[in-house]
């Protein structure tokens, strides 16, 4: 189940990718705080970079990040690689566990905390940031162009769209 929400979330992603022009992927937009949608393609990816690390080596830390530019410039490199996160997902489907490092302090400090987890949990955690993400590029998409359509269900969590649907019927 984890599996196949990753699933349905990255091809969402892929699919916005597909609809924008390289311009209009990474042109900084002011109802986005300048960042552009690209950015928010790169942020997603990224942090399923950062699994994908940990799965090889037992931790994951979100805070290293190697923020390539490419991934925020370049559509159909980033569909490349969310088909090689995919694939990825669909041989390691193990719920492996983890670590968790990372360094939550707002001030200059370093102080990295270290939290046991699991491979499903970062899944769930990488699902739930995706969302978030694509709600974001959503209102970008609608600033950039609004008559690009988006399924409705994009940037939606699944519970919302359960809850719309009980409430429907």
């Amino acid at each position: 189940m984890i599996q196949n929400t990753t699933n349905t979330t990255l091809n969402q992603l892929k699919e916005i990718i597909k609809v924008l022009s390289s311009e209009q992927f990474s042109t900084p937009l002011i109802i986005l705080n300048n960042s552009s949608v690209g950015m928010h393609v790169r942020h997603i990816l990224e942090f399923y970079q950062c699994l994908l690390d940990g799965i090889e080596t037992g931790i994951v830390n979100y805070d290293m990040r190697k923020r390539n530019v490419k991934l925020e410039t370049q559509p159909t490199y980033c569909i490349e690689v969310i088909n090689e996160i995919l694939t990825y997902l669909k041989k390691n489907q193990e719920n492996i566990e983890l670590c968790l490092k990372g360094c939550y302090c707002h001030t200059e400090e370093t102080i990295q905390i270290e939290v046991k987890t699991s491979l499903d949990r970062e899944l769930i955690y990488n699902i739930e940031h995706t969302v978030h993400h694509l709600a974001i590029i959503r209102i970008g998409i609608n600033a950039i162009d609004s008559s690009i359509t988006l399924n409705d269900s994009v940037g939606i969590a699944s519970s919302t769209i359960r809850n719309k649907n009980i409430c429907a019927q």
